[in-house]
């Protein structure tokens, strides 16, 4: 479906005001009230929808949040984010760096590395921190599985641990372990089935013409209050106008696409890049094409740990 001259300015201001654009966005390096006077814990904030692990919920840069938030978060190098845990789920996918995540069992602690689109999904309850052992800046995006989620329960901060000790997670000397996929400890596998390794998803092709890598739900992790999944999308590729009983999200990780949403035979078409986000609230018909010069990327997420029941169609 092409968009029309005679669009309507309520369905255009509608659906502008439902896109994050990267390049309106700034870092905030005050998101986060517990980190203050830390400096090894310093770490920025770029928010999309709500305000995820910040007090910042009044910012009204933000998207109304449906059954997640979204936000970037940039960490510099030898930093790290102290052990806590939410009430709800919380994911972190890897943009850039390497960002390495730690799990809690008492005074052990497993860890894994994660590279660009690789994600960690934390379980409801888990103690978990991230840190960056690299040399450069790590970019995440991080998903709160909760319209308005509690503040993080803290379990090993620096104001009430020794330094070492917050930098590990809460580890004791010796108790720091490297996730064993293979293993049978009971921690081991757990951990590992809330980790996604991009290098081994694979595709499920559609008939409309595109990949899906499943990333929480069905094939990936174990869905809380979300499901996700990347979305490869060839060049000249796209699908027929849908709805969902619930919001979902195309956040962009490569290339461009075309978003279309339609109202009573009107339509409205507006181009996303790299970063950039669409918020498409539930019962709003729209649909997804790539009009570029390359493959596109994005993730896919969705306001219920359900099944796919939408059956997608080739434009």
């Amino acid at each position: 479906m092409q968009a029309t001259a005679g669009n309507r300015p309520d369905l255009r201001a509608e659906m502008n005001g439902s896109i994050g654009r990267y390049e309106d966005k700034r870092f905030d390096w005050e998101a986060f009230p517990a980190s203050a006077g830390f400096p090894d814990l310093d770490r920025c904030q770029m928010r999309y929808i709500g305000a995820g692990g910040s007090d910042k919920v009044d910012d009204p840069t933000t998207l109304e949040p449906g059954h997640f938030t979204l936000s970037i978060v940039q960490q510099p190098p030898g930093k790290y984010a102290a052990s806590h845990s939410h009430e709800c789920v919380e994911s972190f996918l890897a943009l850039g760096g390497i960002l390495t995540v730690g799990w809690a069992w008492g005074d052990e602690v497993l860890e894994a590395r994660l590279g660009p689109k690789d994600m960690c999904l934390n379980a409801i309850g888990r103690p978990h921190g991230f840190r960056n052992d690299g040399d450069t800046p790590v970019y995440s995006s991080i998903m709160v599985g909760s319209k308005a989620p509690l503040p993080p329960r803290y379990v090993c901060h620096p104001r009430d641990t020794e330094a070492a000790m917050a930098r590990a997670f809460g580890a004791a000397p010796g108790k720091t372990h490297k996730l064993q996929t293979d293993s049978e400890d009971h921690r081991h596998r757990e951990f590992a089935r809330h980790i996604v390794r991009y290098r081994d998803r694979k595709p499920d092709w559609h008939a409309a013409g595109f990949a899906k890598l499943a990333y929480i739900g069905e094939g990936g992790a174990p869905a809380g209050s979300y499901r996700m999944d990347l979305v490869h999308l060839p060049r000249s590729a796209g699908v027929a106008l849908y709805e969902r009983q619930v919001e979902d999200v195309y956040f962009v990780l490569e290339g461009v696409i075309t978003v279309g949403w339609e109202e009573q035979g009107r339509v409205h078409e507006e181009r996303l890049g790299p970063k950039d986000l669409v918020f498409n609230p539930p019962g709003r018909a729209h649909y997804f094409r790539n009009d570029g010069v390359t493959d596109a990327q994005f993730m896919l997420a969705v306001g219920t740990p359900k099944p796919e029941d939408v059956i997608f169609k080739a434009a």
